[in-house]
């Protein structure tokens, strides 16, 4: 019988048996560009949704006194529109909205690209539309009683709460999908 300390090995089962088994080969991991390239231009076209948006919000406070002198609007949706305006949230709406819609247009773009730092940045512009969304519906709670009429978080709140996670999360994707990462630079 062998020792450790002596040379070959007398019996089968000590020394190397284990190295003598078969290795499975590592099959390289073919990137698929398709993925990075579909998420950004996904990322492109919401962000020009979102600056539509916004400007549109820009066209509804260059026209904030004939919006709220409007007949058919009751009393409760003019205090709304009154409030918005006059506590500054529809500005901080759409500055925020435009620079949240330039950030996922320049990560986007790097997606298109395969940039690896294009997923970050598009989910910092998804984090900053998501913390857009919290600040306005904590915005509009705090300051409804002052305006004289009442607000609570309903179905929009839950929206607005589902694409934020959305667009945070969407270009992780990539990165959460072994083909995705790989095709990345």
């Amino acid at each position: 019988m062998g020792t450790l300390d002596s040379g070959p090995p007398d019996d089968v089962l000590s020394g190397d048996v284990l190295s003598d088994e078969p290795v499975m080969p590592e099959i390289p991991l073919k990137p698929n560009n398709a993925i990075p390239v579909t998420i950004g231009v996904i990322e492109i076209i919401g962000a020009v949704g979102l600056l539509l948006i916004s400007a549109l919000l820009i066209l509804t406070l260059s026209m904030a006194d004939a919006v709220s002198t409007t007949e058919g609007v009751s009393g409760e949706e003019a205090a709304q529109f009154d409030a918005l305006v006059e506590s500054g949230q529809l500005l901080f709406t759409i500055v925020m909205f435009a620079l949240t819609s330039v950030i996922l247009i320049v990560g986007g773009s790097m997606l298109v690209k395969k940039k690896r730092l294009g997923v970050y940045i598009s989910a910092g512009g998804g984090a900053l539309f998501g913390l857009t969304m919290v600040a306005g519906e904590i915005w509009m709670a705090v300051i409804a009683e002052d305006y004289g009429f009442s607000y609570s978080l309903g179905a929009s709140a839950a929206i607005e709460g589902v694409c934020s996670l959305l667009c945070l999360v969407f270009p992780l994707l990539v990165l959460a999908i072994p083909q995705g990462k790989a095709a990345l630079s």
